[in-house]
């Protein structure tokens, strides 16, 4: 499985580099055509920020609960969306956005932990 996550991860290298590269060799380059919208970086930032603060406020929590709680109200509150309990619209990539920001937090300690092993 090591071998998997290694071979994944140099993959995953590979084309943001070449993106990065592209992107630094195009004279024409428009970086607001790949900028995803605010309301779905507003998600991200929440979802990660929300996670790791309460991931250090609540140190005897297994992260992958708070996580999976984190998951599981951002899914609510869309869901609720749907039938008007709470305001906004139902946006399917708020919950990819929710699902990224705690992945950003949760990915990299999972990672972490299994090289220590």
């Amino acid at each position: 499985m090591q071998k998997v996550i290694t071979w994944g991860g140099r993959a995953a290298l590979l084309v943001v580099l070449a993106v990065c590269l592209a992107g630094a060799l195009d004279p024409h380059y428009n970086a607001r055509k790949w900028a995803p919208p605010a309301d779905a970086t507003m998600h991200v930032i929440y979802g990660y920020l929300l996670t790791v603060l309460t991931i250090l406020s609540l140190p005897r929590t297994k992260p992958w609960l708070i996580g999976g709680f984190y998951l599981a109200l951002g899914a609510g509150l869309e869901i609720t969306q749907i039938f008007g309990v709470v305001s906004g619209t139902f946006q399917f990539k708020d919950l990819v956005s929710n699902v990224a920001g705690v992945a950003a937090v949760l990915v990299p300690m999972a990672l972490a932990k299994r090289k220590a092993r």
